[in-house]
């Protein structure tokens, strides 16, 4: 993959050296890459992850509130996160936004534009993050094997969906406490801390996710906190109790 279609190339000589840095350390290969067994297939030969280099193109560094892409835009590709958080929200006819949720490194973002062609939802950047562009066509053309396994990405994408909004009709600790654990096993998945990680929402933004108010969810959070399941810092949790907290969601 390469930076050649960067903006930053262009002001090459004015650039930072922490820019500098940044991009070099994002000159990398799928093949190198740490987050590849999330995105791709395993088991790809030589041959097919140089075709796989050649249908992924790096975008720009996207600082915080930075859009993606907007809601009724052009469908052009998938993106794969590879560093920082990405929110998907809705807008309906009144405007009105709807969180749908969150993406972390490793996952694919874009699949709501897949069968439609336009995006049905935006995609912003909740704090620093860096995604990398993947060309379909290019893919389904090159390598038959990844377009079939993006396939399921989406299927899997929709299943999350109808699983998260089926938390609706369950009690507010329930849908606060599932939101903590999916958190906590998706940072696993990448190797981070399980028990010690980011919210990345705002409590209002969390209340939309999980329709409900954002009193409910700052008062069930320090309830939890309270019972000393877990500990807040902030934007951070610390999951002080996984066995306790996994049983709560299970009652």
């Amino acid at each position: 993959m390469t930076l050649l279609n960067s903006p930053w190339i262009c002001r090459k000589n004015t650039m930072s050296v922490v820019y500098k840095n940044i991009l070099d350390s994002i000159r990398v290969s799928c093949e190198s890459c740490g987050l590849n067994s999330l995105c791709i297939p395993r088991g790809l030969n030589e041959n097919e992850i140089e075709k796989l280099d050649i249908s992924i193109t790096h975008k720009t560094i996207l600082r915080q509130g930075d859009t993606l892409y907007k809601q009724n835009s052009i469908f052009t590709g998938l993106y794969a996160v590879k560093s920082g958080a990405l929110k998907i929200i809705n807008i309906n006819e009144l405007g009105e936004e709807s969180v749908v949720g969150i993406f972390l490194p490793g996952e694919i973002v874009g699949f709501d534009g897949f069968s439609s062609d336009k995006h049905q939802c935006t995609v912003s950047a909740l704090e620093t993050s860096h995604v990398c562009k993947i060309q379909l066509d290019e893919i389904q053309e090159a390598i038959p094997n990844i377009y079939k396994q993006l396939l399921k990405h989406a299927s899997n994408f929709i299943n999350d969906t109808q699983a998260k909004n089926s938390l609706i009709k369950t009690s507010a600790e329930k849908r606060i406490i599932a939101f903590l654990l999916d958190l906590s096993k998706r940072h696993n998945e990448r190797g981070y801390s399980a028990f010690d990680f980011n919210l990345y929402l705002s409590r209002s933004n969390i209340a939309n996710l999980l329709h409900l108010s954002p009193e409910t969810v700052s008062r069930t959070l320090r309830n939890l906190e309270r019972t000393h399941l877990i500990k807040l810092e902030s934007k951070r949790v610390k999951i002080l109790n996984m066995t306790a907290l996994t049983e709560k969601n299970e009652v």
